[in-house]
């Protein structure tokens, strides 16, 4: 063997336990952790059988928070594992830790040092960290130093262990909704051609249908069935507010486009939203359609611009019948992209569209 060959062993052998090393920290480091899983709404809350049965129904009140579809839904939905049990579920993707130090098992993994530090000084806290033991796992939970304080931060960090869930969502869907990209050719296109613009993910495709007048557009999107609705008219008067006005305003502008729904006059909400320096109206309801027996939500926003003398109505129709699904998602999808629309003040379109 070669002095040169002899040379290069000799240098890989010393380099080798420094490999091992690093290995070993790039575990540590969580390059190595597994991809959490879970259930859309299915919160995993770790923590004592006899705790459980203490804080089951003050926490259930404040995480399992319920949105109005065709029938109340819960958002999120807890259940309960003790620590002893939970070695098949540390990678859920949602996980509630609640533990004293009196019977802490997993707190030493999750809590800081510092954390830790002021548990011992005799303070109770809530803690909220992320990739534990898998990438894209969010573990939110409360820890005091004694078995009989965790009930009182239960009521008192509620909203905030539901807030950090619902802010997890919320990112999810703010990354996910864009993934197949920004159709950024058709806000172009409508800022000049329109004096508008609104941004909608690649994914949705526009409807080209001969009834559909020149003031309206209908895009849609599948798995499951999202559909933008898009017109415009001359502003007339003021706008009828009340709950039976806006359904039937709904039913005049989409009658043609969903010819069997019925827009539930009962069931309609309204808000005021300011968004891209634009006063909305906001209005979120339920449709059903009896001849086929299914029924969903829509969320539309109504924009009066003086400028241009255009009252523009916008409708994001969800039909998503599977109670496994977390409706929140798509709603928040439907929002954001209601929120992206803007005016372009600088181009006057065509004073296209009903009278």
């Amino acid at each position: 063997m070669s002095a040169h060959v002899n040379k290069y062993f000799t240098l890989v052998l010393m380099l080798l336990p420094s490999l091992v090393i690093l290995t070993a920290a790039c575990g540590d480091l969580g390059w190595n952790k597994p991809q959490a899983f879970g259930r859309q709404k299915e919160i995993l809350v770790i923590c004592d059988d006899e705790l459980w049965d203490k804080i089951e129904i003050p926490l259930r009140k404040q995480v399992e928070r319920k949105l109005r579809a065709v029938r109340s839904e819960k958002i999120f939905e807890l259940s309960q594992v003790s620590a002893e049990n939970v070695q098949n579920y540390k990678e859920w993707d949602k996980i509630i830790l609640i533990e004293s130090l009196e019977h802490a098992k997993l707190l030493s993994f999750v809590a800081a040092d510092s954390t830790m530090a002021k548990l011992r000084d005799g303070e109770g806290l809530f803690f909220n960290q992320i990739d534990v033991w898998a990438k894209n796992q969010r573990v939110v939970g409360l820890a005091a130093p004694k078995d009989e304080e965790l009930p009182r931060l239960v009521a008192a960090h509620g909203d905030r262990i539901y807030n950090a869930f619902i802010r997890q969502v919320e990112n999810q869907e703010l990354y996910r909704m864009y993934h197949s990209g920004r159709d950024t050719l058709l806000a172009d296109s409508l800022a000049v051609a329109q004096g508008f613009s609104i941004v909608l993910p690649n994914v949705y495709a526009r409807v080209r249908q001969d009834s559909l007048a020149e003031n309206e557009m209908l895009f849609v999107h599948q798995k499951p069935v999202r559909s933008i609705f898009i017109t415009w008219e001359k502003i007339s008067g003021p706008l009828d507010t009340s709950r039976e006005a806006l359904a039937a305003n709904r039913l005049r502008l989409t009658g043609k486009i969903y010819p069997a729904q019925v827009t539930l006059a009962g069931r309609v909400d309204t808000s005021t939203v300011m968004v891209n320096n634009v006063k909305r109206l906001r209005v979120y309801g339920v449709w059903e359609n009896r001849q086929e027996i299914s029924g969903g939500v829509y969320i539309s926003h109504l924009i009066d611009c003086q400028q241009q003398n255009r009252r523009y109505y916008i409708d994001c129709l969800l039909f998503s019948p599977d109670m496994r699904k977390n409706k929140y998602r798509y709603i928040f999808q439907l929002d954001q992209i209601l929120n992206s629309f803007q005016l372009n003040l600088d181009h006057q379109p065509p004073a296209q569209g009903r009278h």
